[in-house]
């Protein structure tokens, strides 16, 4: 493996992402149904899918690295 192979940027995909009041909720990487605000750790809100979905949050897509989680979010692939 060639220095450039090391130093190629991760692919991205398209990931479902949800909107509330204008804040976007990430999908956590390692928590399925978890999605995080943007912030630090210990400041960042943590929502599940389903409150989320109560709260009225819209679901859109982002290019992001793929979670392996994601697929089994309802709805997003259709966006």
């Amino acid at each position: 493996m060639s220095i450039m192979d090391l130093n190629k940027p991760a692919e991205t995909v398209a990931q479902p992402v949800f909107r509330l009041h204008g804040m976007p909720y990430l999908p956590h990487y390692s928590f399925k149904h978890t999605w995080v605000s943007p912030g630090r750790e210990h400041e960042c809100k943590k929502y599940t899918t389903t409150e989320l979905t109560e709260l009225g949050a819209r679901l859109k897509t982002m290019q992001l690295w793929k979670r392996y989680w994601t697929d089994e979010v309802q709805g997003w692939k259709r966006i």
